[in-house]
């Protein structure tokens, strides 16, 4: 079969768990006997002026890289111009000769991000069939979460007048791109020269320090899920009645797919409430390759101190950092300090670090590698998912639980798909840091629930997770169905 699939950059110039599926996932149809390829928006170089199309090729994938690409990436901040992600002619025409070349039998859009949703529409006019993943909630909140400006869950049927100040501060430009840009080109240099590698970092990371930047950490490449702090109001860049006519012709595109995955219970339970035809819905767990190498952790008996972990669980408001600051004063306040440790890894937002540095208890770990993740966790008893958006699925309590580690988790989007109170973990039903502060003190007092929970973890481990393997069977059937009903 000929797949193409349609996404936004690649690794390393980008990283998240959104990516790495993309990706995992194309090569591993390729490497099963398919033709794969990937339209893609991408790279920004300053002295392009035209947008333009780059063809390359990652081992067996073919790659159609949409440089210079007229619609601006912000990721959590939002859009300046919503309805360009709505209709962009330089994208549509490229797309169009991507279609004439690879002659796909089916489209599976993993995301939107730099391309307009009208691709969805072209795909049909020449008859290819459309699969969409659904990954996050881009196509009904320019801000990617639902989680307005007033820090609550949005799901507003007539969200326009909301969205105008939820992306006030988006830029009008893709400045922010032209940093990772040069960071891969830098990396590749050092490939071919080894022995340039070390000047070549130490010139990637000075011209990071001197780049104009919003988002993404100096000297890194772009960073998903990563959210600065709330932003003083500033003038809508574009009228409300924009931002709602996104939301209307996303609906209605989306309601024309031949199918849509969502990966979660919630996430295709929040597409429907806000208008996509239920019929086109349906549940997909994802998975990445990565957790195939997590081998489950051995506990010799109850754990004193409780050792503590969240993965990215202090990089914003939404991913809950505000919860865990919160749970480590209640937890100090009532004199349980010294009975367990909280190690911070991942991104923290500069507002928590202050003060969980401050807490004998906590340790901040800061930034780290998947390819590392199987020694980093070997030191930890429980994990914590403390997101407060309607996180779509949240792979890092996956993770946790391919190494055999039970979970505590928000009772919010696809979180709770895969914690099962008294099986693999603790839901915390009102999402607070009073209610996160309270399963960690009952854990702390009944640690031998910890080892009760990683044995059933460990046996159902199979069950809990799934393998890419199994994955690309599963999507096999679906393609194949959605094409023989196309006819």
């Amino acid at each position: 079969m000929r797949i193409l699939h349609t996404g936004w950059g690649f690794r390393p110039w980008r990283t998240g768990g959104l990516i790495a599926y993309a990706e995992d996932l194309m090569q591993a149809q390729a490497e099963t006997g398919h033709c794969v390829g990937y339209f893609c928006a991408g790279r920004q170089y300053p002295l392009l002026r035209r947008p333009r199309l780059h063809r390359w090729s990652r081992s067996e994938v073919r790659v159609f890289e949409v440089l210079n690409s007229p619609i601006h990436v912000a990721l959590d901040m939002g859009t300046s111009d919503p309805l360009q992600e709505l209709d962009e002619p330089h994208t549509e025409r490229l797309f169009r000769q991507v279609l004439a070349e690879f002659r796909p039998d089916l489209l599976h859009l993993q995301e939107l991000f730099g391309l307009p949703s009208s691709l969805i529409d072209i795909a049909h006019e020449a008859h290819v069939p459309v699969i969409m993943t659904l990954q996050d909630y881009l196509p009904l909140c320019p801000t990617l979460k639902l989680f307005d400006t007033e820090e609550r869950v949005c799901l507003r049927r007539d969200p326009g007048e909301q969205c105008s100040l939820c992306c006030a501060a988006a830029p009008t430009d893709s400045k922010d791109l032209l940093r990772p840009t040069l960071g891969v080109h830098l990396v590749n240099l050092g490939r071919r020269m080894p022995r340039s590698r070390d000047a070549a970092w130490r010139a990637f990371h000075l011209a990071s320090k001197r780049a104009p930047h919003r988002r993404s950490p100096k000297g890194s490449p772009v960073q998903d899920r990563t959210v600065p702090p709330m932003v003083e109001a500033a003038p809508p860049r574009a009228p409300a009645a924009a931002y709602q006519r996104r939301r209307d012709e996303n609906v209605e595109r989306l309601s024309r797919a031949d199918l849509l995955l969502a990966m979660s219970h919630r996430v295709r339970e929040i597409y429907s409430q806000l208008g996509v035809h239920p019929k086109r819905l349906r549940t997909l767990h994802l998975t990445v390759e990565h957790l195939a190498s997590l081998r489950p952790r051995s506990f010799d008996g109850p754990p004193r101190p409780l050792r503590f972990a969240t993965l990215n669980g202090a990089a914003s408001v939404q991913k809950g950092g505000a919860l865990i600051l919160e749970a480590v004063r209640r937890l100090d306040a009532a004199g349980l300090g010294d009975d367990y440790t909280l190690a911070v890894h991942g991104l923290v937002e500069e507002r928590f670090a202050t003060e969980l540095e401050r807490s004998p208890a906590v340790s901040v770990e800061g930034p780290y590698d998947a390819g590392a993740l199987d020694e980093l966790l070997e030191g930890v008893d429980v994990g914590i998912v403390p997101s407060v958006w309607e996180e779509a699925y949240a792979y890092v309590g996956v993770e946790f639980l391919a190494k055999g580690i039970p979970v505590i988790g928000n009772a919010r989007g696809g979180i709770t798909d895969y914690i099962q109170p008294g099986e693999t973990g603790w839901l915390n039903e009102d999402s607070s840091g009073r209610g996160l502060a309270q399963l960690m003190a009952a854990a702390i007092r009944r640690p031998e629930d910890v080892c009760r929970l990683h044995g059933r973890i460990v046996a159902r481990r199979d069950e809990l997770i799934k393998t890419l393997d199994h994955h690309v069977c599963e999507l096999e059937d679906i393609y194949r169905g959605v094409v023989a009903d196309r006819g």
